[in-house]
């Protein structure tokens, strides 16, 4: 196990175990075991299990997006372009573990009052960086109105690839769709 303080045993631990076993294999007695703690000192720094594995996902997973997407900016001229360059990067992060992934969105639709403000969260940077994606220089009300709409379609992918409705492919085609469209209205005529 890592070593620093019980913060990052415990959200390392976390990852371990749900990328391992899924969200079932994510309990206090197993956690605590592997990092090292107490069941009390776990729920000192983390209100429920659920929150506890947003926030391990998401630190993990936002740093490596941030690190994709910023290593070279993208030089692709148009915002579809640009849009579905942002979609190839999410979606390498966010399909590399079916397991972690499904564990994550269990968690992120429990409906737990503790998890809203993740699943806020989640949107609110999702859709920065459609919006950052579809005008560089700053979007307007129209581009943060397609990029939001966009989060929202691309959720609902990922939740149909989570589910084994969907396979990974099927993201691409509903995205390249939904930006055509969505960029296509929201430019003026």
């Amino acid at each position: 196990m890592s070593s620093g303080g019980p913060r990052p045993r415990i959200l390392a631990a976390a990852l371990e175990l749900a990328s391992d076993g899924g969200y079932e294999a994510l309990q206090v007695r197993a956690l605590s075991e592997r990092a090292g703690v107490s069941s009390r000192t776990i729920y000192q720094l983390f209100p429920s299990l659920d929150s506890l594995l947003i926030v391990a996902v998401g630190e993990r997973a936002g740093e490596e997006l941030y690190r994709r997407l910023t290593r070279t900016p993208s030089r692709r001229r148009t915002a579809g372009s640009r849009v579905q360059k942002v979609v190839e990067e999410l979606n390498v992060i966010l399909t590399a573990n079916r397991t972690l992934t499904v564990a994550l969105f269990r968690a992120l639709l429990c409906g737990k009052p503790d998890v809203v403000q993740h699943l806020r969260n989640f949107s609110t940077i999702t859709t920065a960086v459609f919006a950052s994606a579809i005008a560089p220089d700053g979007a307007n009300a129209a581009d943060r109105n397609a990029a939001e709409i966009l989060e929202r379609v691309y959720f609902s992918a990922l939740i149909g690839w989570a589910t084994g409705a969907d396979d990974e492919d099927r993201i691409t085609t509903i995205m390249r769709r939904a930006t055509s469209r969505t960029l296509r209205s929201a430019s003026p005529e």
